[in-house]
Formats: structure tokens, sequence, C-alpha cells
């Protein structure tokens, strides 16, 4: 204990904890979104685009960091709208964007002459370089998530719940489906900046799973995967130091036992 006390006296290592445990508490409600809507796949759509997003920042003498967050955003707003208006699935629409987005990468890779490691470097975020202004971005991005789950509540269980009665009962369907992608993008775009593509998965989609295999409904589903989303990042993280491993991938193995233990207990269960 005395070993875990000193090391989070090191600001470095604690502005990464509170920054996972921010992530894990708020991040890991749109895990819930994610498997409502069938939209496991986003995640990687939206990595595919961050790529892009990396190489065209570069290209112009950027940081790859922000030009992947907001060509993220961007295409994120823009799926949201394609799907609905053009009657397109949601899979085929993230079928066009990965696929264009990584040949687009390439293309400009090619005709740029940027460094192809440093654009891949925007999947291997480090969250011990979280800095105060990293987790500032978090916090803020994680009061969002949660101020939209509150105020909007009513409108994205119905939307979740079945979108032809949201529109029937005057609910903005293509608008509340379209802020569900921005936020979707935002946590998806943070992630791979803070903590690399190891831990999307971790702190988003794999609490969410554990979430609905319990939840009776929508507002039980939020908040077991926020208590799932804590639980692995702050034992995945102590553990780290605690065996002297690293830490995304002891974080990633903890939420993967989270699941594993959800899914056995569900089973028995019933």
């Amino acid at each position: 204990m005395s070993d875990i006390v000193a090391a989070l006296s090191i600001p470095v290592i604690r502005h990464a904890f509170i920054g996972m445990l921010i992530a894990g508490g708020t991040l890991s409600l749109l895990g819930v979104v994610i498997v409502s809507l069938h939209l496991t796949a986003i995640r990687f759509t939206l990595m595919h685009i961050g790529l892009l997003g990396a190489a065209a920042g570069m290209s112009l003498g950027f940081a790859p960091g922000p030009g992947a967050f907001a060509l993220v955003l961007a295409a994120s707003v823009a799926m949201g709208v394609t799907g609905k208006r053009f009657s397109i699935s949601a899979s085929s629409v993230m079928g066009l964007f990965m696929t264009g987005s990584l040949a687009a990468a390439f293309l400009l890779l090619a005709v740029a002459g940027v460094p192809a490691m440093d654009v891949f470097g925007v999947f291997a975020g480090n969250i011990l370089l979280m800095t105060r202004l990293d987790l500032v971005f978090v916090a803020v991005l994680g009061a969002a998530v949660v101020t939209v789950f509150v105020v909007a509540y009513r409108e994205i269980e119905l939307v979740l719940l079945d979108d032809e009665l949201a529109r029937a009962l005057g609910v903005p369907v293509d608008l509340v489906t379209a802020g569900l992608f921005v936020l979707v993008g935002a946590g998806v775009a943070a992630a791979l900046r803070l903590v690399g593509a190891l831990l999307v998965d971790a702190i988003i989609l794999l609490p969410g799973i554990a979430a609905l295999r319990f939840a009776r409904g929508f507002g039980s589903a939020l908040m077991l995967s926020a208590i799932f989303g804590l639980i692995a990042c702050a034992g995945g993280f102590l553990g780290a130091l605690v065996f002297d491993l690293p830490i995304g991938a002891t974080a990633a193995a903890a939420s993967t036992l989270v699941l594993a233990l959800s899914m056995l207990l569900s089973k028995l269960k019933k």
C-alpha cells in the first residue's frame, strides 16, 4: 500500500490515475450506445479515420493528434447524418468511411512523404504522458458526456429502444442520432489520443457489454457501465503499479476479466 501511495504522489502518475478514473466512469457510458445501436465496428472505422487525420495534419506541418481528433469528430457527424438521410445501413456507412479513409491515408502518405511510423504513432497513446491540460480535457469531455445523458435521457432511451416509436412521439431522431455519433467519435478520439488503441475497447466497449447483461433498463445500464469502467480502470492501473506491469495491458486485462465474470454470473443466474 505504501508503494502505491508513494507512486501516486508523483504528479505524472497521479494525473494518469485520475484521468483513467474519469475516462472509465464517463466514457464507458458510450459503450451502452455502441452496443444498443449495433455499432461495435465503429471504433475500427474511427481509428482508420484518425489515421487519415493524423496524416493530413502532419502533411500540413501540425502534430498528428489534433488532426486525428478533428477529422474523427467531423466524420462522426457525417456518418450520423449520411445513414439516416440516404437510408443506408450503419454497417455500410462504416465500411464506406473505413475503407475510403484508409485508402486516402496511404495515398496521402505516398504523395506528401510523411513518415508512416510517426502517423501510426497516433494509435500508441501513453497514459503516463498525460499532462494537466490533457486531464482537464478528459474531465470536460467526461462532464459533457454525462450532461448529455442527463439532459436528453428520455430522448436517447427512446431512440435506442425504437427509433420509429421515438419519431412518432416527436423525438428529433436524426438530431439525437447525430449527437450520439459525435459523442462516440469524441470518446474514441480521446481514448486514442490519451491511452492508445489498446484501451479504446477496455474503457468504452467492454464495460457497456458487461452492463447490458445485467441491466433492467437504460438507467441501470448506464450506472453499471460506469461502475464496471471504474473497476476495470482502477484495478488495472493499481495492479500495474503493484506488479510493475504496463498500465495499458493491465487495464485491458482487467476490463476483459470484468466482462468474463459478468458473462459467467449471468449464465449461472439463468
